[in-house]
């Protein structure tokens, strides 16, 4: 089985390096693989527990109106350990505009091995965009009255495959399935804002250097039809519940990232992204962002492993 695992990654990062790698339309998360809610919805009910995971980004910081992005998910394992359910709930505004988008997900896993799942995933909702023009500052008391605020909601499905083994994972996914417009008919603006399809891939894998330490991995690519390919990259070392990488955007961005793990029922992450083009590092002092996971409950799975350790334990100090 390790070599299965082995050669699946070196294939995919052979696939990875070999394409052209450009950009991409919508904003990277830095903590991608700890929130994966926001790009698949066969990550939910997959983290052996009830979870509620929320990001907070800040893109471009000391850039006047840059994108500011939250994302809140729960993530809920069924009874029956097949069928899982949760939410999204997700906020883009940069300017005037403000994208927000509202999902019910929902997964099922298939037990491949004792210790490999394939959870296969999908999301329905949609999004809202709107148009606030009444926050711009106008010279004349009255302002424009050809700029309309607006809003417009449009459904949409989400569809992904996840699969998950003990130290190596898969995703695949596409969260928005269907090519939606910005604008109708009779909104009065030039219809040319389109949101496209999104395709998202992703791996990981960790490798155990000793019983504290491992050395972790994961790669991010997605791709949009008309747009430029985006290619992300993480690598760190773990010590028992705190894990320290650093990553890559290609073309783009350097980051570090910190995240500390089960302090209770919370596990903290804090990412800070600065511009690899000179251009661009002389307009922002970077892009922060924040990860909360809380666990609200523990998974059937994990309560039996964790009655069954306690058990023998019990039974091995009985036969002292």
């Amino acid at each position: 089985m390790i070599k299965t695992y082995s050669l699946l990654s070196t294939v995919f990062f052979t696939m990875l390096f070999s394409v052209s790698i450009l950009g991409q339309q919508d904003v990277n998360f830095a903590l991608y693989k700890y929130h994966m809610n926001i790009i698949n919805p066969a990550f939910t009910g997959s983290q052996e527990g009830t979870f509620v995971n929320s990001s907070f980004r800040s893109q471009w910081a000391g850039v006047a109106d840059a994108p500011r992005i939250q994302a809140v998910s729960l993530g809920v394992p069924s009874v029956e350990k097949r069928l899982n359910y949760g939410a999204l709930f997700y906020n883009d505004k940069t300017f005037v505009e403000q994208l927000s988008r509202f999902y019910a997900n929902f997964s099922y896993r298939l037990r491949l091995q004792s210790e490999m799942d394939l959870y296969l995933g999908l999301g329905f909702g949609g999004q809202n965009f709107a148009l606030n023009f009444d926050s711009l500052q106008n010279v004349n008391p009255i302002g424009d009255q050809f700029l309309s605020s607006y809003s417009r909601f449009t459904p949409n499905v989400g569809v992904g495959a996840y699969l998950k083994a003990k130290n190596f994972y898969v995703s695949l996914s596409a969260p928005k399935l269907f090519q939606t417009k910005r604008f109708n008919e009779k909104s009065g603006f030039i219809n040319t804002a389109r949101d496209l399809v999104h395709v998202y891939g992703s791996i990981g894998r960790n490798v155990p250097l000793s019983t504290d330490w491992i050395w972790v991995n994961s790669v991010l690519v997605r791709y949009v039809d008309n747009a430029p390919w985006s290619f992300v990259t993480n690598t760190g070392l773990s010590f028992k519940n705190n894990e320290f990488t650093l990553g890559y955007q290609w073309d783009s961005s350097l980051a570090a990232t910190l995240m500390v793990k089960d302090i209770g029922f919370i596990s903290v992450g804090y990412s800070y992204q600065f511009p690899s083009r000179s251009a661009l590092a002389a307009l922002t002092k970077g892009s922060h962002e924040l990860l909360i996971k809380i666990r609200l409950g523990k998974s059937a799975d994990t309560i039996e492993i964790e009655e069954g350790s306690e058990e023998e334990t019990k039974n091995f100090e009985n036969k002292i």
